[in-house]
């Protein structure tokens, strides 16, 4: 006769199955909070795909916030992990651990970038904190691979090298895993041992609309107070009326100027794709140069915009997400065109890998903290993004401290 089940081991059973589901259904939120936006998913949708119904899903999570920050926490445990496995001081070997796990779960940097603001302070809190602790570690591996870097050098650097190993979170390229790893590493570590430039030209910024020699026309006011909203809270979370309060307008007159919400976000990502855009026709190799330093200018001068242009893509109405979306693929498509005019030892996914590094470089320093007013960040920015367009993918890169 089989022994009686104790009560005990019934309920760590139970513990295990209630922990696996949970784990279930971050996994499951983090995918579709990354495909289709917090705000287009509801908590029936997650329940139905893991074969639950949406009450069960209130034995795990009290409401869909905390169902987002559980995906988020999930995410960061594969980056935790791949921190963890690490178990020597070789930055090159934590570059491509972090790859690979930047590959594993490309839903993170979005959920991070995006998704994150949606949660309220006590939720937020906790998460924001894990990530700050990975970043911290992060940091002092960076100082103690570049001692020959000041904090804020270091800073920055970080920042960039976060980055790139985050683009594959917005890329589609199709590369064989191992080769979308190596390549990824090799762009990273490019940044982690870029040399920044000590002289060089300030940026000259336009960091709002107080410095302008021409006063904003009523509908432009308009636009740029709803790109920074965007920016700050997410397109979902701002309604019309938040705009006309915040841009100082009284009653219906915002409709004077703008029919929906969506059109001023149609409006925002058509002046981003008009503005990376240059004529390539008849050009040599130094189009990769113009591109280069146009995407920084605008990056750096409008962050708000670049903030949008980076994480509010998914809300657009999908026929100008199709025509945008083909618009800014055809930006990306300039960039690898005019690198295979430098590099033409490179296939073309290889290109578009290190093409969305180097962009997401400019992306997340232009959002991230103060960087953006570091009195040569472009001249810095052009180099790093110098140093990814022109990785060497033919060997493992070690960081090594530059050559005065």
């Amino acid at each position: 006769m089989a022994p009686a089940t104790t009560d005990s081991s019934r309920l760590g059973a139970r513990r295990i199955r209630a922990e696996e589901r949970r784990r279930q259904l971050a996994q499951e939120a983090a995918r579709r909070f990354h495909r289709f936006g917090f705000h287009q998913v509801s908590l029936a949708d997650v329940a139905n795909a893991v074969g639950v119904t949406a009450p069960a899903v209130y034995r795990h999570f009290r409401n869909k916030n905390a169902l987002l920050a559980a995906a988020i926490d999930n995410s960061l445990d594969v980056v935790d992990t791949a921190f963890d496995q690490v178990r020597d001081d070789s930055m090159h070997a934590l570059l491509f651990s972090l790859a690979g796990a930047a590959l594993d779960r490309r839903d993170l940097w979005v959920l991070l970038q995006r998704e994150m603001r949606h949660l309220d302070g006590e939720e937020r809190a906790p998460v924001k904190a894990r990530f700050d602790a990975f970043v911290a570690r992060f940091s002092a591996r960076m100082r103690s691979a570049r001692p020959d870097l000041d904090n804020a050098q270091s800073a920055l650097l970080v920042t960039a090298v976060l980055g790139a190993l985050s683009s594959p979170s917005v890329s589609r390229v199709q590369l064989p895993r191992e080769e979308y790893q190596q390549v990824l590493v090799a762009a990273a570590a490019a940044v982690a041992g870029a040399r920044l430039p000590e002289t060089g030209p300030a940026a000259i910024l336009v960091l709002d609309a107080d410095r302008r020699d021409v006063a904003p026309s009523r509908g432009e006011e308009l636009l740029e107070t709803a790109i920074r909203l965007f920016h700050e809270h997410g397109y979902g979370a701002v309604s019309l009326d938040d705009i006309a309060t915040a841009a100082g307008s009284t009653g219906p007159s915002i409709y004077y100027h703008f029919a929906t919400k969506s059109d001023l976000l149609v409006t925002a990502f058509t002046r981003a794709a008009h503005r990376f855009t240059i004529d390539q026709e008849g050009r040599s190799n130094t189009a990769l140069d113009d591109l280069v330093r146009g995407y920084i200018e605008v990056s750096i001068e409008q962050r708000h915009l670049i903030g949008v242009y980076v994480t509010e893509a998914i809300n657009l109405p999908p026929q100008y997400r199709r025509r945008i979306g083909a618009e800014l693929s055809a930006n990306v498509d300039q960039w690898s065109n005019a690198l295979a005019l430098r590099r033409p030892d490179l296939n073309e996914q290889s290109r578009l890998v290190l093409v969305h590094a180097a962009r997401g470089v400019v992306n997340d320093v232009a959002r991230v903290g103060q960087l953006h007013v570091r009195p040569r960040i472009g001249v810095e920015l052009e180099a790093l993004l110098g140093a990814v367009l022109g990785a060497d993918l033919g060997f493992p890169m070690a960081v090594r401290q530059p050559s005065r």
